[in-house]
């Protein structure tokens, strides 16, 4: 059987978007949300246990979770929606094939005096809004890399038609995509300041690249649980916070210095000897260069060379981490962290920066697919942040 998914048009940072109800899904089911904050139209706290299965066929979304409502253990279907109206709008309140559901999972807030959600035999099911309690708004969802096989996939055609145009102009098209990647996360990260806070957004920014794309979310529900000054309150130990993530956390194909109870370790470490590290990151960016303009993809070895950016990756390391994160997750946490906070703070220039910028943890295929393009050359194109930036634009 089919099933036909709702869609709803946004306005995004390049204008309207469209996002399909099988992101909201995704959601749900990553718990790509602060679950310690969710609860039903009644106020009653909701905790989820297991969100369920996936079902991609008719009838409810979810089969079989387990939710605590209020503390009281509950189980049954969960249905996913943009809007309460929908639940009516799809008959589902004629249909015995969702008289077991116990949740109805809303993007959108319940409207004040909207009617209640009810069963086939009349039974009133609660509804939770996620609109609240995602880290970033949706466009930011869409195109992110933390929501795992995300409802924009990679796009390999759109790198074998690169194969068609010139050397430069293959360049030419990467520095674009950077480009708009480099905006998208300077917005983004606007958004989260605004939304949290300049200390908040820099713990949970912090967290969450320690995570890598496997473990972003259970990272996102430590820094939700535990925000920054209630980690210098209490000091909690690794093992404390490694318990958030429940049983989210994955380690399948890490190497073990890439296991997220090592990177909570290195975390909890720079925060106990830097309790106060956003601040020293803002006093830091007051010395970087202000590099106005976007002039992406020249001479990256020259460009290096008279920015000293291996003095300033020296600096990032020994005065704002401490030294306890290194090598090229240092790069990635400066390049997906560091500059588009500083960026979105303070207005700063510093796309060029983050351009040229070491390439940190690119995946083999990007490098893989830079080789292929011929697109860099020794001395003068060298590997960097932009470029495999590039490639990740066209993939989205």
């Amino acid at each position: 059987m089919t099933v036909t998914l709702g869609v709803e048009e946004f306005q995004g940072f390049y204008g309207p978007f469209q996002v399909s109800e099988l992101l909201i899904q995704k959601v749900w089911l990553q718990g790509a949300f602060d679950g310690t904050r969710l609860k039903d139209h009644w106020g009653r706290r909701v905790e989820v246990i297991s969100p369920g299965r996936w079902n991609r066929l008719a009838g409810p979304d979810f089969k079989n979770a387990i939710l605590l409502i209020d503390g009281q253990r509950v189980e049954g279907d969960v249905e996913v929606h943009f809007g309460q109206r929908d639940w009516v709008a799809h008959g589902h309140q004629l249909s015995p094939a969702y008289s077991k559901v116990i949740l109805h999972v809303l993007y959108h807030p319940l409207a004040r005096g909207a009617p209640p959600t009810l069963t086939e035999s009349g039974v009133e099911i609660p509804n939770v809004s996620l609109m609240p309690l995602l880290w970033y708004d949706l466009e930011a969802y869409a195109s992110d890399d933390s929501i795992v096989e995300s409802t924009r996939s990679g796009n390999e055609a759109a790198i074998e038609k690169l194969f068609e145009l010139s050397i430069e102009e293959r360049r030419e098209r990467l520095r674009c995509q950077a480009l708009e990647r480099w905006e998208l996360k300077v917005h983004f990260s606007r958004q989260r300041i605004k939304h949290c806070g300049w200390e908040e957004a820099c713990h949970m920014t912090a967290l969450e690249v320690l995570g890598y794309a496997a473990n972003r979310i259970p990272m996102l529900w430590v820094a939700s649980a535990f925000p920054l000054a209630r980690c210098r309150n209490e000091k909690p130990g690794v093992e404390r916070l490694f318990e958030l993530g429940r049983d989210r956390w994955i380690t399948l194909g890490a190497r073990p210095a890439n296991y997220p109870r090592q990177r909570l370790l290195q975390y909890v470490e720079w925060m106990n000897r830097a309790p106060f590290w956003p601040s020293v990151l803002e006093d830091f960016e007051r010395r970087l260069p202000n590099l106005q303009g976007n002039d992406f993809g020249g001479n990256s070895a020259e460009f290096r060379k008279s920015c000293g950016l291996g003095e300033w990756r020296d600096r990032f390391s020994k005065e704002v981490v401490l030294e306890q994160v290194g090598g090229a997750k240092l790069d990635t946490l400066i390049c997906d962290g560091f500059l588009p906070l500083l960026a979105a703070r303070n207005e700063r220039g510093l796309g060029m920066f983050w351009f040229y910028w070491f390439s940190g943890n690119a995946p083999k295929s990007v490098v893989e697919s830079l080789k292929n393009l011929q697109v860099l050359q020794p001395r003068r194109y060298v590997l960097s942040n932009g470029w495999t930036q590039g490639i990740l634009g066209l993939r989205a």
